[in-house]
């Protein structure tokens, strides 16, 4: 392996008067890390060398890198709204702001609250879902109506940017497997996206195709799209392509985690094609669910 850290290590071990072991850990590149343990004979001989051996602990590495960033994003997360509900909260009890102001006041410090308590809820439904205990049960069911239950949740903010739903989704589609609640929080947390990230005035288009024993859903806004490098990680918790708007959308950043491990789950999966194939612009999101 072609690393100086490696070859000083080996060149000290073999030296007269050397440690007889020594261990490093190896990063070849961001994916792939080892822990080298190297231990010199006992006994020395012409020709004889050192024991090297190599551990591939990428995978430990990579679950410490994400527990350390999961720590790190819900401390950032929580602390923006707690630092507006404390400033706010001690400005009414030390000032004496009118009655105009304190509503005001009052109205920033609910809807930070919400905010949080809405990122409490999320939490805990990935940490369900990702440990199964939130699998849901399977069942023959239509696609549609699920589709029509998120629209209705989401149908305030989308009005309010003035932007409609293109249903794309014949009422004769073919019957899916999966759980009515858990594809309508999927449906809801895409749909949610492209209101809030798309233009105003434009509409949100929902299509199905069939892709042998799976119907393929696609969610797709005419928004300004994700660049090329962000499109790997969109899936992780807490990532944003546009982190500086995301208080402004009241976004909690795990809306695309969530609906990964519910459609895996059920099943299925979901990518991103920004832009699409057909476009010059925008952003769809693919999910898949098996045919009933």
């Amino acid at each position: 392996l072609p690393n100086t850290e490696l070859a000083d290590s080996c060149e000290a071990l073999l030296e007269n008067g050397g440690p007889p072991a020594a261990s490093l850990t190896l990063a070849l590149d961001e994916a792939r890390v080892f822990s080298v343990n190297m231990v010199r004979p006992a006994e020395s001989a012409p020709g004889l060398g050192a024991v090297l051996v190599f551990h591939d602990v990428s995978e430990i590495k990579r679950l410490e890198a994400v527990r350390r960033d999961f720590a790190a994003n819900v401390s950032h997360e929580l602390r923006t709204p707690l630092t507006a509900i404390k400033g706010y909260a001690e400005t009414l009890i030390t000032g004496d702001p009118p009655p105009d102001l304190v509503r005001r006041f009052l109205e920033v410090i609910l809807r930070n609250a919400d905010h949080m308590a809405k990122m409490v809820e999320d939490l805990l439904s990935l940490s369900r879902i990702e440990a199964g205990k939130d699998t849901g049960v399977l069942e023959p069911m239509q696609a549609r109506d699920a589709l029509c239950r998120a629209w209705d949740a989401v149908e305030l903010l989308a009005r309010g940017k003035g932007v409609d739903l293109d249903n794309g989704l014949p009422e004769d589609l073919p019957a899916v497997l999966g759980d009515p609640s858990h594809v309508t929080r999927v449906f809801r947390n895409l749909l949610e996206n492209a209101v809030k990230f798309g233009p105003e005035n434009r509409p949100v288009t929902v299509r199905a195709c069939e892709r042998g024993e799976f119907l393929e859903f696609e969610v797709r806004d005419e928004g300004p799209g994700i660049p090329k490098k962000d499109q790997p990680r969109i899936f992780e918790r807490f990532y944003s392509v546009q982190k500086h708007r995301r208080n402004e959308f009241g976004s909690t950043g795990l809306g695309l985690a969530i609906c990964r491990h519910t459609l895996k789950n059920l099943g299925g999966e979901i990518r991103v094609e920004s832009p699409p194939p057909d476009a010059s612009g925008g952003t769809s999101f693919l999910f898949t669910l098996r045919r009933a």
